[in-house]
């Protein structure tokens, strides 16, 4: 690819250029003769002078004293980066156009124009599935489920009676839309436990992803609801009852108790747990692994377990650190008012 072609897609300006084409993104540290990589994080600058790259997307403001690479000022390198990649990737075939012989779809189906259905694919009765679909194979979809334009479904997704999914949405492997919810009731005294029956159902609303074996549960009664344009990393669950806002994303091996409201354009890092029954509020930012057990309010930053705002957790963790040495300081002391 041409340098002028490349300048089109990101809307960069050249600082230096050596006339050479392009045929492969790579990574800063990866790259090689006749690829293109990116900085965008100052953390990672000083290995402009290192790398192999012929062609670097940096931010406007900056230098190097390198004069043999190509450089392409960008007012945000990682999103124009994204739109090269975009371009040099077309999205993949995945399934073939048409619905394959070897599927079990109910005469009550209804599926929209243009679809792509794979082999073994099992719909049930009552599906509303909109146009231009792509079901890869080994996907079960139960009755009553309403699905809308343009969505992927890859292979082994189970989605649930009566879910609800809207417009643009992707599903990666194996994740499940609507299984029961984790509802039991102790009976009278014997130490069994009886399954509440889970009668709501699931809703995704428009441009929402969900991750590889993320499970979104069923409501009990009512609806668990996933707001437009979340992304929901792999190994999440989001338990019976709950609303993820919009445009929020969680990362992997996080979990939400039933009932737990999550705001709008949150962030919430890997393995991150929060109880039931409360209300985190809009713009949140949450640290990995950290442990959620009360109400947070909006535009907080917060980490650790108990969860705490930020700058306190990160104070606390220098006193811990400081700890073993404090042990002995007091053993000294005490041995020395003893002797008083």
């Amino acid at each position: 690819m041409k340098i002028d072609k490349i300048l089109e897609i990101t809307g960069g300006n050249l600082l230096s250029s050596n006339n050479i084409d392009i045929d492969k993104l790579s990574t800063i540290d990866d790259s090689v003769e006749g690829e293109i990589a990116f900085l965008h994080n100052p953390k990672y600058f000083s290995k402009i002078e290192t790398t192999k790259a012929s062609a670097v997307i940096v931010p406007k403001d900056f230098e190097t004293k390198r004069k043999d690479l190509t450089l392409i000022a960008c007012e945000d390198p990682y999103t124009s980066f994204n739109k090269l990649l975009i371009f040099m990737n077309p999205p993949k075939v995945y399934v073939e156009k048409g619905i394959h012989k070897f599927t079990d779809i109910s005469s009550s189906a209804n599926i929209g124009e243009n679809p792509s259905i794979a082999s073994f694919v099992k719909i049930g009765k009552d599906v509303t599935i909109g146009k231009n679909c792509i079901i890869c194979s080994n996907v079960t979809i139960g009755d009553n489920v309403t699905i809308g334009d343009n969505i992927l479904i890859h292979s082994g997704v189970s989605i649930r009676d009566d879910s609800v999914l809207g417009n643009n949405i992707i599903l990666q492997n194996n994740c499940v839309i609507g299984s029961d919810g984790f509802g039991f009731a102790p009976s009278n005294n014997s130490g069994n436990y009886v399954k509440i029956p889970q009668v709501g159902n699931v809703i995704l609303e428009d441009n929402v992803e969900i991750g590889a074996c993320a499970t979104i549960d069923r409501a009990t009664l009512g609806i668990t609801r996933v707001k437009s344009g979340s992304k929901i990393d792999n190994h999440v669950q989001i338990a019976h009852n709950c609303t993820i806002g919009k445009d929020t994303v969680i990362a992997a091996q996080s979990g939400i108790s039933g009932s737990t409201t999550v705001g709008n354009n949150c962030m919430i890092g890997g393995q991150v747990g929060a109880v039931g029954h409360i209300n985190i509020g809009d713009r949140v930012m949450i640290g990995a692994q950290a442990g959620i057990v009360g109400n947070v309010k909006e535009n907080s930053i917060i980490t650790g377990t108990p969860s705490r705002d930020a700058k306190t957790q990160r104070r606390i963790d220098g006193a811990l650190s400081k700890l073993p040495e404090l042990i002995y300081d007091v053993r000294d002391i005490k041995k020395k008012l003893k002797n008083l």
